[in-house]
């Protein structure tokens, strides 16, 4: 029985073995591998890094470069293939054939994760006036610096510069108007964590970069006391799919633009023949005869007897024609990238020489990038990121000879050299300004930064809904600077050497600081979804600290051997100085977020910041917001109003209270002591002293600005069209500001939170994609306007003509003019006017013939009727000045072409500006500001004369007093700054795939890329409208970047 039982037992244990292994045959026999190709439906291009998953397993691939995958997979299985930005799909495994899938991209965006503060959400229920830009905008541009690609891509940032020399662009943020007369910028974020300086985006490689957010209302309270200005994000691109190299190139030429509007030879003495002959004193300066200027006038070339100057040789010398020519620039960039279960890599390198249009010297920057993204998947709970950031940036040009000089000082006769070779003095015997000698020989302004960053996060997943995450970040840069003036003689035309000569003192200075920076921070993340409810939840802490120390000197009397470094100089006079300085912050922080179906939608936040700004006992200040929104197209009664035509709707609104910390002094609860010397004693004596510098405060703290907003979104014809209108208001009721105290305090009061401004505004986008047969096309508008209203400033100064900064009951920055009305026809209408308001104000004498008005002159309005033409009125007001707009920019849009069809693209970009009053500022603001100065030449034909006598401006004058009363503050004087300027142009071909098929090269394109390649301005005064008001510093030309390039990728 037993043997039986036994052999039985084996028995039924041999079947079971022989039938696992049929079974494991069969299996293995099914379990093939599945080949396929995975294409865009739009564009029909291979889609790289696509991942195919067998549903229900962790058996996963992704696409190769193109678009090919394989993955071992029995027949029958569901094949999961998901793509960023495209409608996911499902496919039955079938080992038996190639299968092609057709991704379609999604009709709506909605779906997109968008980068916030401390974390993401998906953008469908983001209830916050939060814009992104993606990597396209910063693809195939011909400019360097990210954020002028960024300008004008979203309502309500801008993007201002005042040049375009590379690497002194003076380029400034605002996001959502002024917030304070503290000034204030954008608070940056480059993967989380707070830039340390402006340099780590300026110079950041724009192909590095992922995307942009912009969190512009309350919701960005949770950055705290540095939230009131807004806070751009920045994402830095991870690796994705399989291993790939991409190569990008191109060569530019940057032509001159728009040209300062300095006169020629001709023209400089039409101004004066012009102005002496409505003079009934004449006065021909150092010219000292009409037959001179007449001469000139005819651009007759030799030499000229001069009051002054004696016989000086004069002749075509146009100086922007001598110091300015087209100049090349080129960039590089390349990066390896890639992914697989555990780890994700990128890999970049750039290199960038951007050159300014100067002729005569070297003058540009360089720029060299390096950045390591390393992410690994220790286990399915811990994973590791990090990053190493290397940067450095080099701008080198000319010392002097690119400013006052250049624009205004330098006559448009005066050859930069004599006919020996050597440097010709200006007015033959001057010898203290030629521009082209300055930039050639005058010496070198050379400065730089070099930061290295390093970060590393590790999450670890404590539950399937908890996360605990840890980062660490450190930031060192290095900013030096060598400038160096060189002696440089001048000579006369006949070979003299002149009696003065450039940089007569010579001098070297150095420069160097250092800042460090750390960041460490502690976030435990909640995410939870229980039926039709959705939490998401962080909270956690910070700490920061900044560590700055500086160092300089200065010697004068080096000489150009070329060894140009401060031990070259002796050290018979020279001056040194240093500091260090350090603050830190220590914050807590949190965010609720709650959704219903996605439909009801809340958001709450909150920080709490301490600052070593303040006295131990005052460094803690709370900072928070809350939004809501509603999702109206989510509801079912909306459903079933059967509206397919509208696709999204959703109302949005937020409310919150954010921090500004300029105007903030570090150790400003200190009072220092300062020395001095007072005469006293018994016997009277010098004596030491030692004051007090100031009255300090520990109530003064942070602005804290309330921020509201409400908004809708909008999505039609399956979200083809799509739409956002917003409306904000934020309110500065705690504005540090200087109080005017009696002088019975006895001190220096310090600035204490007592002024009060208001900012509103709107803003609104529409874009529009679609396809029509093989063509996509898309564009896009975007629009916004900001107001703002000091309302209160205790101890306020006095309106001025021109341009107030601050004035209670005003905006920041308001125009005061004098209300004008024509020009005085007659010597009748002139004595009428003495007759009213002669002797009085600040009407000219008219017993003096170099001020007394005459026809062709400006007649003011005596705008408060006392009597008295004055811009100072009865009780402090404004007398005849008339309150004329501010001089921020209003109405700033920007408007995208795009379109593609088969291998070809393009896409165009326009950016401008609706209105922007501005009077011109400096030696060029209007004809005769001086007589050793050039006049602007916009002015030559359109003023004052007995034939023009409705002339668009009053006579020219030569006598600078009548000058200023004709022009200087005049209501006719300010101008609208209105232009719209095409950006950005990109034309790009994609060769053929065959062409390369063989040299395992996935793509190539080649493109034309264009920056600044025309404009339309309401300017009269010839100058380019993103310059500004300034006109005497600004003799730079703004430049056109023309653009080739070619992107490869292997």
């Amino acid at each position: 029985m037993e043997n039986f039982t036994f052999q039985s037992r084996y028995n039924i244990a041999a079947i079971f073995l022989f039938l696992s292994l049929l079974f494991s045959l069969n299996s293995m026999a099914q379990t093939t591998e599945v080949r396929g190709k995975i294409i865009d439906k739009k564009t029909n291009e291979d889609l790289i890094g696509v991942t195919i998953k067998i549903k229900g397993t962790t058996v996963a691939t992704t696409s190769d470069m193109a678009g090919g995958f394989k993955i071992k997979a029995a027949k029958g299985d569901v094949l999961q293939i998901s793509y960023i930005g495209y409608d996911p799909q499902e496919i039955i495994a079938d080992p038996t054939k190639e299968v092609t899938v057709v991704l379609s991209p999604k009709s709506s965006n909605l779906d997109e994760v968008v980068v916030v503060g401390y974390g993401t959400q998906k953008k469908a229920t983001v209830t916050g006036a939060i814009e992104t830009v993606g990597s396209q905008a910063f693809a195939s541009r011909a400019v360097t610096d990210p954020l002028l690609a960024l300008q004008g891509e979203t309502p309500g940032l801008l993007v201002t510069r005042t040049s375009s020399r590379p690497g002194n662009e003076g380029i400034s943020l605002q996001i959502r108007g002024a917030t304070s007369v503290n000034g204030g910028s954008p608070l940056i974020v480059i993967d989380g964590v707070p830039a340390s300086t402006s340099n780590a985006l300026t110079t950041m490689n724009p192909d590095d970069i992922e995307s942009v957010t912009v969190l512009k209302d309350a919701t960005a309270a949770i950055y705290g006391a540095r939230s009131a200005n807004g806070v751009i994000l920045v994402t830095t691109k991870r690796g994705k799919g399989k291993i790939h190299l991409d190569y990008t190139a191109n060569v530019r030429m940057n032509t001159i633009g728009i040209r300062t509007p300095v006169p020629s030879e001709q023209q400089y003495a039409t101004f004066w023949i012009d102005a002496n002959q409505q003079e009934t004193v004449p006065d021909y300066w150092g010219w000292g005869t009409l037959a001179n200027l007449e001469k000139m006038q005819q651009g007759v070339q030799g030499i000229y007897s001069t009051v002054y100057w004696g016989d000086i040789f004069i002749g075509q010398a146009n100086r922007i024609d001598e110091l300015f020519a087209t100049r090349p620039s080129n960039q590089q960039t390349m990066s390896i990238s890639g992914s697989d279960e555990k780890t994700n890599y990128r890999l970049s390198l750039g290199y960038a020489n951007n050159q300014g249009n100067l002729a005569t010297a070297y003058d540009g920057q360089k720029q060299y990038n390096l950045r390591l993204n390393y992410d690994y998947k220790v286990t399915d709970w811990f994973k590791v990121q990090s990053s190493v950031t290397y940067q450095k940036d080099q701008t080198s040009g000319p010392s002097s000879g690119l400013g006052f000089d250049l624009a205004a000082e330098d006559p448009p006769f005066f050859p930069a050299k004599n006919p020996y070779g050597e440097w010709y003095a200006n007015f033959g015997n001057a010898g203290n300004r030629n521009s082209v000698a300055s930039t050639t020989d005058g010496g070198r302004n050379i400065s730089g930064n070099e930061l290295i960053r390093a970060d590393l996060k590790a999450d670890l997943e404590l539950t399937k809904d908890l996360e605990l995450e840890g980062s660490a970040s450190i930031q060192s840069n290095q900013y030096s600077n060598t400038t160096y003036n060189l002696t440089v003689p001048q000579y006369e035309w006949d070979g003299t050497l002149a009696p003065s000569a450039l940089n007569p003192q010579s001098n070297i200075s150095e420069a160097s600081n250092n800042n460090f920076y750390q960041n460490y921070s502690v976030l435990l993340r909640y995410n939870k979804s229980f039926g039709d409810h959705h939490i998401t939840a962080v909270g956690g802490m910070t700490a920061e600290k900044n560590e700055y120390k500086g160092l300089s000197a200065n010697r004068t009397g080096i000489t150009s051997d070329g060894v140009y470094d401060l031990n070259a100089a002796p050290t018979t006079l020279e001056t040194n100085a240093g500091g260090a300085n350090d603050w830190g912050f220590l914050s807590y922080l949190a965010r609720l977020n709650y959704s219903y179906k996605d439909k009801y939608l809340v958001e709450l936040q909150g920080r709490r910041d301490g600052s070593s700004y303040f006295a131990p006992g005052y460094q803690y200040s709370n900072f928070g917001a809350a939004s809501v929104g509603w999702v109206a197209t989510n509801e079912d009664f909306f459903k079933n109003l059967d509206l397919t035509w509208l696709n999204n709707l959703k109302l949005r609104g937020s409310y919150g209270v954010t921090g500004n910390n300029s105007g903030i002094p570090l150790y400003g609860f200190l009072s220092t002591i300062n020395q001095g010397s007072q005469i006293f004693g018994s016997v009277a004596a010098n004596q030491p002293t030692a004051y007090l510098s100031g009255i300090t405060t520990n109530d003064r703290t942070w602005e804290r600005v309330k921020q509201e907003n409400i908004g809708i979104d909008l999505g039609f014809l399956n979200n083809r069209l799509t739409s956002s209108f917003d409306y904000y208001k934020k309110q500065n009721n705690g504005m540090l500001i200087n109080v005017n105290y009696p002088s019975v305090l006895g001190g220096t009061a310090p600035f204490t939170n007592s002024g009060i401004l208001h900012t509103q505004g709107w803003e609104f986008q529409v874009a529009w994609k679609d396809k029509v047969g093989e063509v996509n096309y898309n564009i896009g508008f975007n629009v916004g306007n900001s107001t703002n209203k000091l309302i209160k400033l205790y101890g306020q100064s006095t309106i001025a003509a021109g341009e107030n900064g601050a004035i209670e009951g005003y905006p920041l920055n308001s125009w005061f003019m004098y209300k004008t009305d024509g020009y005085f026809q007659n010597q009748a209408q002139v004595n009428a006017y003495y007759a009213l308001y002669g002797g009085k104000g600040e009407i000219p004498s008219q017993t003096d013939p170099t001020v007394a008005l005459r026809p062709g002159d400006t007649r003011k309005v005596d705008l408060d009727g006392n009597g008295i033409i004055s811009a100072v009125g009865s009780n402090g007001s404004s007398g005849d000045l008339k309150y004329m707009g501010d001089a921020a920019p209003h109405y700033q849009f920007g408007l995208n072409l795009g379109a593609s069809w088969k291998n070809f693209d393009i896409s165009s970009f326009f950016q401008g500006v609706g209105l922007q009053h501005l009077e011109r500022t400096g030696t060029l603001e209007y004809p005769f500001y001086a007589v050793y100065l050039n006049s602007d030449i916009s002015y030559l034909g359109k003023t004052w004369t007995p034939q023009n006598p409705n002339a668009e401006f009053p006579r020219l004058t030569v006598y600078g007093a009548r000058a200023q009363w004709d022009y200087l503050h005049n209501d006719f004087m300010l101008q609208n700054n209105r232009y719209i300027r095409l950006k950005s142009l990109i034309i790009g071909y994609t060769l053929p795939k065959e062409w390369f098929s063989k040299l395992n090269i996935a793509k190539v394109r080649v493109y034309f890329s264009g920056a600044d390649l025309f404009e339309f301005s309401s300017i009269k005064d010839g100058f380019d409208p993103e310059q500004g008001a300034t006109s005497q510093n600004d003799g730079y030309p703004f430049m056109r970047t023309w653009s080739f390039g070619v992107n490869v990728t292997f």
